[in-house]
């Protein structure tokens, strides 16, 4: 007797989705669903198949077809696991699920879809400029459970990197509990954990920092690491020093803090994280805003992790927050992320 209920998304749930599709879908997203027989798996084959119906019946656009998990094109696929799914395979990328897509990782899979249906990763500039020195081809794990609400970010952010770098990358969500022969491999204790390239010394437990996880993946697919280490430590330098009418953010820490208040007339800095995806959204914005007003005032960055002191100094609870000085002495805050022109007014309202 199926354990699955005969409708998975509820009726709220679908105009939510079909809001949203009909809002940020760019283009058609084929979904292809390998699948086998067998007890021991119906219940996550059915669950797997309802789910993917269900979607597709709220946005034609997403488009679904299915094949036998013994098929030579699961064999092409290098597909083992009832079920699994590729998503975009006929516009060459390499994005995977091998197990149902249940639980939190079927939030993770929608995201999914609205990625590939734009072909755009969603990365921030610094990241895709970093991604640029890729130049061999790089498989990722994320093992992940139903249960987990971290694990969909940790198969994202691969989506994501394979969707940038299409074609190079292979971008693999496996459900643990269904793969307990790939899970016992690779000492999968805990979830999410990242692998890359069947290699047992890159595993990585929980979210990692998006740069950090980043420079790994690189580590291991350019050719040109060592490079891209020099190139980065090198910008990272200067953008950390006080030089005048900066076009760019300065990158503030504890001991710089100070003194760049003092240096500029009128500064205004970005307190974030690596791990806050507002902050995110608000990084390009400020890159932006910070050339396009060089000369007129100064932008920095503070990371709020590694930069306690003047966090706490400033009772800094909630991120992205902008605080504003003028003449040394602190005369604003913004707190949220905001449209350039928005952000922008209230900033010259401090002025």
């Amino acid at each position: 007797m199926s354990n699955v209920p005969e409708r998975l998304i509820d009726d709220e749930s679908r105009k939510h989705l079909q809001t949203r599709f009909e809002k940020e879908m760019k283009g058609d997203v084929t979904i292809d669903l390998f699948t086998g027989e067998g007890e021991e798996n119906a219940d996550y084959v059915e669950f797997t198949t309802k789910v993917l119906t269900e979607l597709s019946e709220i946005d034609s656009r997403i488009k679904i077809n299915k094949f036998s998990i013994d098929s030579d094109e699961a064999k092409k696929r290098d597909l083992e696991t009832s079920p699994s799914l590729t998503l975009a395979w006929d516009k060459g990328y390499k994005i995977e699920y091998w197990g149902a897509p249940a639980g939190y990782e079927t939030g993770g899979l929608i995201e999914t879809i609205l990625y590939v249906s734009a072909e755009s990763s969603g990365l921030s500039n610094d990241v895709v400029e970093s991604l640029n020195y890729l130049d061999k081809e790089v498989k990722l794990y994320s093992f992940g459970t139903p249960t987990c609400p971290y694990c969909p970010q940790s198969a994202v952010l691969n989506h994501k990197i394979a969707i940038e770098k299409k074609g190079l990358v292979r971008s693999v969500c496996i459900e643990a509990n269904e793969n307990m022969e790939l899970s016992q491999k690779f000492n999968v204790s805990s979830v999410p954990q990242q692998n890359i390239n069947d290699d047992l010394e890159s595993t990585t437990v929980g979210v990692q920092p998006e740069a950090t996880y980043i420079d790994q993946v690189l580590s291991y697919g350019s050719t040109k690491y060592e490079e891209l280490k020099k190139f980065k430590e090198e910008k990272d330098a200067k953008s950390s020093e006080l030089t005048d009418n900066p076009d760019y953010p300065v990158i503030l820490t504890d001991t710089s803090f100070n003194a760049a208040i003092k240096k500029y007339p009128f500064i205004v800095v970005d307190c974030w994280a690596e791990w806050c995806g507002p902050c995110k959204m608000l990084s390009p914005i400020i890159d932006e805003l910070a050339k396009e007003q060089a000369g007129n005032f100064v932008f920095g960055k503070l990371d709020t992790d590694h930069n306690p002191v003047t966090s706490n100094q400033f009772g800094i609870r909630s991120i992205p927050t902008l605080l504003v000085f003028k003449d040394g002495e602190k005369v604003g805050q913004i707190v949220g992320a905001k449209p350039k022109a928005a952000l922008l007014k209230e900033v010259e309202s401090f002025r």
